[in-house]
């Protein structure tokens, strides 16, 4: 077991979805993951960032893939993010997990050989804190921008009609009833 650093909370990695992983490993009620590390990006970004990870920490690339079946679904978890394959060094990454906070749990698995333990836990801390100090940075792998605007991801279709919608009739006529919208 493990401690929150601020209030001393008992932390179980195996948890994990209820701690954050920062440099230490916190509870979820006193610390919290950045925009950047969980927005949804592009696999082609997450394997630069793989590539410059594994390059610049000194540990054996891992291979990266895709698996663009509909969300699957385990026991106990609503949605998997992706799987690592600590034989073939390799993670799948599933539509909803292609995050940096993603990559960094998956290649802690890689790394350690480890299911959710502490040691598991410690270098996951230790490559969000990493990606996080080269995001605060600005310094992504090349070709891509670490930090990107609150509209990335957002289909430009959204922004694209900047006129004002349509007026709602000011009177109706009398005899009419409100619909189920309208209360």
């Amino acid at each position: 077991m493990m401690e929150c650093p601020k209030c001393g909370a008992i932390l179980d990695p195996a948890h994990h979805g209820d701690l954050v992983f920062d440099g230490r490993v916190w509870c979820g009620r006193c610390r919290e993951y950045g925009r950047e590390l969980i927005r949804p990006r592009d696999l082609r970004e997450i394997q630069a960032w793989s590539r410059m990870i594994c390059q610049e920490l000194g540990f054996p690339p891992v291979l990266l893939e895709d698996n663009a079946a509909p969300a699957v679904c385990r026991p106990g978890a609503p949605v998997l993010m992706a799987e690592a394959d600590h034989r073939r060094r390799s993670i799948r990454f599933y539509a909803p997990g292609c995050r940096l906070a993603t990559l960094c749990h998956e290649l802690a698995h890689i790394y350690t050989g480890q299911d959710h333990s502490r040691d598991w836990a410690m270098m996951f801390a230790q490559l969000v804190a990493w990606v996080k100090n080269r995001l605060g940075q600005d310094h992504g792998p090349q070709g891509f921008r670490a930090r990107l605007s609150i509209y990335a991801g957002v289909p430009q279709g959204v922004y694209e009609n900047r006129e004002p919608p349509p007026a709602l009739p000011e009177s109706r006529g009398s005899g009419h009833k409100p619909g189920p919208t309208e209360r």
